[in-house]
């Protein structure tokens, strides 16, 4: 309610009476009044409530003021702050809340403060530092296992100790909790010994889990290269499935990256001098990663109570040696498409549709082509495939590179030039239902399998695959080459 009503005013409101005969309508009163009807009604209910406080505003003061915390509080910050750096750990305010918070009977007040209250003190007293401004982290889209035990990822770094002593530390953590169940270092460069020690001890503390994810090193997994090693065995004898990311993806070790930099963080904080200290420090990190420190992708539960309260779902039987034994062969097969043959050019189409002369030479990359492939370039300003004049729209994350497409007698391929995975192939004659003169939606194609896809494409093509098979028997609109 504005301030502008005098006492006399708000007296004459409070004091009106309607049903007297020749009193005024309450809206005839508002306007000679200047007021609105509900700065009437609210007076009258406010009277009715506190009668001759209704004379004076009411108070404007905050209900809730602002708490201000003292110098005890900032400098129990600031100390909880720097004991974190010194050990190694995350120090922002996230994590000095929640240090705060399990020693709150100590904290000066008995009450922490907030999260965005802590950043604002620290940054108060100049114990920040800037970062610039990041890519928000709701723009990405995650993938996650729903239940503990359904997927390990396993991954390797190089440390050098205090003493120039080169170490290899391998960390093995579960996708759903994020749990470190296998950290350890080794003297030796990665080598699948060490990697099959580490899901050894790993899989006798806690189980072995349905699938393994690692990067394409021959020390994790040979399987891309048509080789069954040693590890991928083993795993396979206790019904665990090795699986690797798409060559040139990382991201798909994304959580493993992630935790080799709270690891390195931690080592160089304590300077192990040699491999016995560095693993008992890292059997240290274990203790402190899994019970103690928060995890924002888990809304700031620690590893150990995800581990807890998820569901387990680990490895029921062995997996025969012929499930391997295929999945190599599936991958020597596709392999072959990119490998002797010779390059008889390299095709750039323009954003026009023009074929155009490639800017630098990629026959290293490709020694060479059959008379049925073709090297071809996908830009941003062109992500398009060419089939018998009509033009392929393709995801957006086959831009900015280069495929081999390869046409035989029933099947459209494109494959990776290095490593010869198929990362897109449909049946021959090609039948879809979306087209716009010479322009054809990939996810509409019948038959389209595509391994870089992203997640709306993935999105449309379902629906397309549905409404191919409940037409299947009718008539579509469709078009044959």
């Amino acid at each position: 309610m504005p301030n502008v009503l005098s006492p006399r005013v708000r007296a004459m409101i409070i004091n009106f009476d309607p049903t007297q005969p020749d009193a005024l309508t309450v809206s005839e009163f508002c306007k000679t009044q200047k007021i609105s009807r509900s700065i009437f009604y609210r007076l009258r209910r406010r009277a009715a409530r506190e009668s001759a406080a209704a004379l004076h505003p009411e108070s404007r003061a905050p209900k809730s003021p602002a708490r201000k915390y003292g110098p005890a509080v900032i400098n129990e910050l600031v100390k909880i702050r720097q004991q974190l750096k010194k050990d190694g750990w995350d120090y922002g305010p996230k994590t000095i809340h929640y240090e705060a918070t399990i020693n709150h009977q100590e904290f000066p007040g008995g009450t922490v403060p907030s999260v965005a209250t802590i950043a604002r003190l620290l940054a108060g007293v100049g114990h920040v530092d800037r970062n610039p401004r990041k890519r928000p982290k709701s723009s990405y889209v995650p993938f996650a296992r729903s239940t503990v035990m359904a997927l390990w990822q396993l991954d390797a770094f190089e440390y050098r100790t205090n003493k120039n002593q080169l170490l290899t530390v391998y960390q093995l953590i579960d996708d759903a909790s994020r749990y470190d169940v296998g950290s350890s270092a080794f003297q030796r460069h990665e080598n699948s010994q060490d990697a099959y020690t580490v899901l050894a001890e790993a899989i006798k503390a806690y189980g072995a889990p349905q699938e393994v994810l690692s990067d394409n090193s021959k020390a994790f997994n040979q399987l891309r290269s048509g080789v069954i090693g040693s590890v991928e065995i083993f795993l396979a004898s206790k019904g665990t499935m090795p699986i690797t990311g798409l060559p040139g993806r990382p991201t798909t070790q994304g959580k493993n990256e992630r935790s080799h930099q709270t690891l390195q963080r931690f080592l160089e904080a304590n300077k192990p001098q040699d491999l016995a200290e560095a693993r008992k420090l890292i059997q240290r990190y274990r203790e402190h990663y899994n019970q103690r420190r928060p995890h924002q992708s888990l809304n700031q539960a620690t590893p150990q109570a995800a581990w807890d309260l998820l569901e387990h779902t680990p490895a029921v039987e062995p997996l025969p040696l012929a499930v391997l034994e295929a999945k190599a062969a599936e991958y020597l097969s596709k392999r072959r498409l990119a490998q002797n043959v010779s390059l008889v050019s390299d095709v750039v189409v323009s954003k026009h549709g023009e074929i155009m002369q490639s800017t630098h030479d990629v026959s290293d990359v490709l020694p060479g082509l059959a008379a049925n492939q073709m090297a071809v370039e996908v830009t941003r300003e062109n992500r398009k495939a060419y089939f018998q004049g009509f033009h392929i729209s393709l995801p957006t994350t086959f831009a900015g590179r280069q495929f081999v497409r390869t046409i035989t007698e029933d099947e459209f391929l494109l494959s990776d030039p290095v490593h010869g995975d198929v990362v897109m192939s449909f049946p021959l004659p090609m039948v879809a239902l979306k087209v716009s003169g010479k322009l054809v939606s990939s996810y509409s194609i019948k038959g389209i399998q595509v391994s870089l896809a992203t997640r709306q494409w993935e999105k449309k093509a379902e629906q397309y695959r549905a409404a191919i098979q409940a037409n299947e028997e009718l008539m579509p609109e469709v078009f044959e080459h």
